[in-house]
């Protein structure tokens, strides 16, 4: 029997329509499963064991389709250990239970018209570097800078850092959608020594993935993103 481990840097949000969707933080990607899987991923992850996890899903289905999800475990099992999602090591009694994942949560912002616009250019470049870094890495940077930051960002100021960043990403010829734009905002914010919370997510039917920022409790989105009511926070820096 494999004792199964769910490392930190897996993130994991559950859908209303049985599916699940992880994201590994240390590259950014996205992994989406059906219900199946689901019903594995969470046995394996109250159990901690291959086995176990397995027999308890086989169980709720007919003898003839037991075989195989059996084999679908296996397949399951062999692609999140080859990605990193789950780590294995030999138990002899099965058991040592899988942690659960951990999740970690993330002077008044007003200046001349040029002095913005050169903060949000700057802010916009290093965001596009650091999305340049394995994203393991640019997580522990953005915390890194927003944990430094001595008072957090009201939602007003924040939306002022987004348009800001939105204003200037115009010019640049590169790609610059959500993920670079929220990255972008909340370093313009720490910038001016403002905290804000930099978010990633996704929602169902189908799968779509996100990246915004929030403030004063709250999202702050553009008027063309409409509303993130459909979306579940998977990462929070």
């Amino acid at each position: 029997m494999a004792a199964f481990h769910i490392p930190e840097h897996v993130h994991e949000s559950s859908g209303p329509h049985g599916g699940t969707v992880l994201l590994d933080a240390r590259t950014g990607q996205w992994y989406a499963m059906n219900g199946t899987a689901r019903a594995l991923w969470s046995e394996w992850r109250e159990s901690g064991d291959f086995d176990t996890g397995v027999r308890t899903v086989a169980a709720r289905f007919p003898p003839a389709l037991g075989e195989r999800v059996r084999t679908d475990a296996g397949q399951l099992a062999e692609t999140l250990l080859r990605r990193g999602l789950v780590s294995a090591e030999p138990s002899s009694d099965g058991s040592e239970r899988c942690p659960r994942p951990v999740r970690r949560a993330g002077r008044g912002f007003s200046a001349a018209p040029r002095r913005n616009r050169s903060g949000a250019t700057a802010a916009l470049v290093v965001a596009l570097c650091l999305l340049r870094l394995p994203f393991g890495v640019t997580v522990r940077v953005v915390a890194a800078l927003t944990s430094r930051c001595p008072r957090p960002a009201t939602h007003a100021q924040a939306e002022q850092a987004l348009a800001a960043v939105r204003r200037v990403s115009r010019r640049y010829p590169g790609r610059v959608a959500c993920l670079e734009l929220s990255l972008a905002a909340t370093v313009r914010l720490a910038l001016a020594g403002l905290g804000a919370q930099w978010c990633l997510g996704s929602a169902d039917d189908p799968y779509r993935f996100h990246a915004w920022i929030e403030a004063g409790g709250r999202p702050v989105t553009s008027p063309s993103e409409g509303e993130l009511s459909g979306f579940r926070k998977v990462l929070t820096v």
